[in-house]
């Protein structure tokens, strides 16, 4: 199994650079990078993860249990009062003493049968625990993106809010005086009041987002401070990444498609094991007998077995084989889902891609300036209010739409990543 795609999780690599984690209140963390240290850091706190690892484990002493062979049975019988002789535990030569063992040997190889049904019960196991870390992998990130681009909106309100609230100010004081009229001055704090309602809204969100990322790396209540480059978000295009492969990819990378076959192939040995069970095991005797058979100090061997005229298993078989079938329709249901999944996320990662590049970062920039230029020209009173707040609702808007945009992308290129069970679009 490939493992070394399963060590991803960076984002903490500088939560845990402090000495003392649960002391910070603030924790800035980098977009991933392969990081040995992080990545157990993660591997060991997520309770998920340590409690699938508990189930992988305990599969794994199934196989063990599977190798060992059957105990010896001994047997002891000792007469417990001699009516002849009137003495109770007569183990002399008139008393009746008898020891035998036993040994059970399955035969039509039926212990290498369980053995290989233990082992794939293991093997399916720990596919489970790979696949929960590509969840979590998936979910940590889509909070990473979440957090980042939320807190980007929220500098947006902060900024507009406070240059509003100043202008309130300023203008409340003008009103007072009488060369501004209070309706303007009303109509102000309603475009205030509203971007303060919206910056609440996403605030909200923002806290949702940090609790289930506290939550995946067992912090406290950290406020993370994600750092995501935007040369190396740019450089990204999936214009270059072609789809068959990525199908390809994710046949040998889907750990759920795994498991699929790992149910075909566990129902196909139980099958096997079911056919042998129609053949009898043989139970091996031997004994000693003092006074209890024909002869004084009786010895002997044994020898016992079914006779399969009756039961010879059918029902099990008929269940086993219709096991194996349906396992079959079922390996090809998740074959198909795995590729309609990548067909799906790589054309909406495709689309949001195209998008994101076609935007123009000198219209921002351009954006910024006038809305500064409209601030200036409508405190001199050259334009009316309504152009102002116009302007100011589009400007926030286009930069709102933006960020929303980036995140939209960000998160449809980690769809494509879970959908193909590796990291293709963040090399």
């Amino acid at each position: 199994m490939h493992r070394k795609n399963l060590f991803f999780i960076c984002l903490v690599l500088m939560t845990f650079a402090c000495q003392n984690l649960y002391s910070q209140d603030t924790v800035k963390i980098t977009v991933p990078i392969k990081s040995a240290r992080a990545d157990s850091i993660f591997l060991s706190r997520n309770l998920l993860l340590l409690a699938e690892k508990y189930n992988v484990e305990s599969s794994r002493a199934m196989i063990i249990q599977a190798r060992l062979f059957n105990n010896i049975t001994f047997n002891l019988d000792q007469n417990v009062y001699n009516p002849e002789t009137k003495e109770w535990f007569d183990v002399s030569e008139t008393g009746e003493t008898a020891a035998s063992v036993q040994k059970l040997f399955f035969l039509a190889g039926k212990r290498n049968k369980h053995i290989a049904l233990a082992d794939l019960t293991y093997k399916k196991e720990e596919q489970h625990y790979f696949d929960l870390i590509r969840t979590l992998k998936y979910t940590l990130r889509i909070d990473f993106n979440n957090i980042y681009y939320l807190k980007q909106i929220l500098s947006v309100y902060d900024k507009e809010i406070n240059s509003l609230a100043a202008m309130v100010t300023v203008f409340e004081s003008q009103a007072e005086k009488g060369f501004v009229s209070v309706k303007e001055v009303l109509r102000l704090k309603s475009a205030l009041f509203s971007l303060e309602s919206e910056k609440n809204g996403y605030a909200t969100e923002l806290i949702a987002n940090l609790s289930d990322f506290n939550l995946l790396l067992q912090t406290r209540d950290i406020d993370y401070e994600p750092q995501i480059d935007s040369l190396t978000e740019k450089r990204i295009r999936l214009e270059s990444v072609k789809l068959q492969p990525l199908i390809d990819t994710a046949v040998v990378y889907r750990y759920d498609l795994v498991m699929a076959s790992s149910d075909l192939s566990i129902s196909q040995v139980n099958l096997k094991i079911q056919k042998a069970q129609a053949i009898p095991d043989l139970t091996l005797s031997a004994g000693w007998d003092k006074n209890g058979s024909f002869v004084h100090n009786y010895n002997f061997i044994g020898l016992q077995i079914d006779l399969p005229f009756f039961n010879r298993n059918q029902g099990n078989i008929k269940s086993a084989a219709m096991n194996v079938e349906s396992s079959k329709v079922m390996l090809q249901i998740s074959e198909d889902n795995v590729k309609s999944q990548v067909i799906q996320s790589y054309a909406t990662a495709l689309a949001a891609d195209k998008l994101f590049h076609r935007y123009d970062e000198k219209f921002v920039n351009k954006l910024q300036l006038l809305n500064e230029e409209m601030k200036i020209n409508y405190e001199k009173r050259n334009i009316s209010i309504m152009e102002f707040l116009d302007f100011y609702d589009a400007y926030k808007n286009s930069i709102i739409q933006l960020n929303n945009l980036q995140n939209a992308r960000a998160n449809a290129i980690e769809n494509l990543n879970f959908s193909v069970g590796k990291d293709i679009a963040n090399k």
